[in-house]
């Protein structure tokens, strides 16, 4: 394929300043022009494609081997050797709210990009005494599946956005969810979740609130949590523990009268969290990410409206994480099977009456149903 590429002629003379030799004194950009581009791997796109989600999906991954991650945008560019570069990255076409990263080669591996989204870009070249910038350029992001991400230290995680709905799209960039950010069941605080993978979440995705599903106490007196007390993300990340069981994958409709009724209740609290514009974007997570938060996911994407198939392929997305063990189609089944039982004509309105009957109040559901769609 004939590569085309974009030149941004930028001269500034060196007017006032006492540059070094070494500076130049002009600089021509040259940036890769990558036109649209799809971050998922040809196997994630089969998966989404394949329709046959009751038998075929584990096929494309059974929670042994890591498949999850995306591909990387690949920006490069060519300009005079500088010290190192700048690269912000925007949804804005006047550069508005960006992105930045920093390199020390002439290209950068961008993640994390939103489906069906156009991205605006410049590079800053930082030399001796002067910096240059080059022009504007843009690329866009194909559309279609999920918005798989890539943080440090963390599996399973992608956001829930991006889908078609009844009456529109699924707001990108709101709600993640994924595995832990720090080790389960120990007793001193002991972090997966990487200084980079922080960064990622804090800086890029602006994570605000952090839900956590797991137990505060095992039946051998360990905290699942690992016994933190705020967020390893830092303290600028509000920590809620909305603790859930989860025992033969149950979470929703649980086996136990009395583990359901705490399920409920975890479930309540974590919809008034949900309900609050102020605590977004947000991320809410277990331990592997598959049973409590595949359940919690399903009942939000069945709320806001979701097809069911999407809803499908997006809790089976979790095999293609290693999490030495799988995602159960039968256990999602029993969540649709029992939801079903809810009064309302479309599943949307049976998750709207099922949340209802545990105590969230209208205002919190319709809070949330309204920042992710509107």
């Amino acid at each position: 394929m004939k590569k085309v590429f974009l030149f941004a002629s930028l001269l500034f003379p060196l007017v006032g300043l006492s540059a070094c030799e070494s500076d130049p004194k002009s600089v021509t950009f040259n940036l890769k022009d990558i036109g649209e581009v799809d971050f998922h791997t040809e196997e994630q796109n089969a998966f989404w494609a394949d329709q046959d989600v009751e038998s075929s999906l584990l096929k494309y991954g059974n929670g042994e081997e890591s498949k999850e991650l995306p591909n990387p945008i690949k920006l490069s560019w060519k300009v005079t050797s500088a010290k190192k570069y700048t690269i912000k990255v925007s949804e804005n076409s006047d550069m508005s709210k960006p992105w930045e990263f920093e390199s020390k080669k002439t290209n950068y591996n961008l993640y994390n990009c939103k489906t069906g989204t156009k991205y605006y870009w410049t590079v800053t070249a930082h030399y001796k005494s002067n910096d240059f910038t080059s022009d504007v350029s843009s690329f866009s992001i194909k559309s279609g599946g999920p918005r798989n991400l890539y943080v440090d230290g963390v599996s399973n995680i992608r956001d829930i956005g991006g889908y078609v709905t009844e009456s529109g799209k699924v707001n990108q960039g709101l709600i993640y969810r994924s595995a832990k950010f720090n080790e389960s069941s120990v007793a001193t605080p002991v972090n997966v979740i990487t200084s980079q993978g922080i960064e990622t979440m804090t800086k890029q995705l602006g994570i605000k609130t952090d839900i956590d599903l797991r137990k505060i106490e095992k039946e051998d007196g360990v905290n699942e949590i690992g016994g933190i007390t705020s967020s390893p993300l830092g303290d600028g990340v509000k920590y809620v523990n909305c603790p859930m069981y989860y025992e033969g994958s149950a979470v929703i409709g649980h086996t136990s009268t009395a583990k359901d009724k705490f399920n409920k209740e975890s479930i309540k609290e974590m919809f008034t969290v949900l309900g609050d514009r102020n605590n977004y974007p947000v991320v809410f997570h277990c331990t592997q990410g598959k049973d409590r938060t595949g359940a919690l996911g399903y009942l939000m994407e069945t709320l806001l409206g979701m097809n069911t198939n999407d809803i499908y392929h997006d809790y089976l997305f979790t095999n293609m994480s290693k999490i030495g063990g799988y995602c159960n189609y039968k256990a999602f089944s029993g969540y649709d099977y029992y939801l079903r039982k809810e009064s309302g004509e479309t599943l949307k309105e049976k998750a709207f009456s099922y949340l209802l009957s545990i105590g969230v109040s209208e205002e919190n559901i319709n809070n949330f149903i309204d920042i992710m769609t509107k």
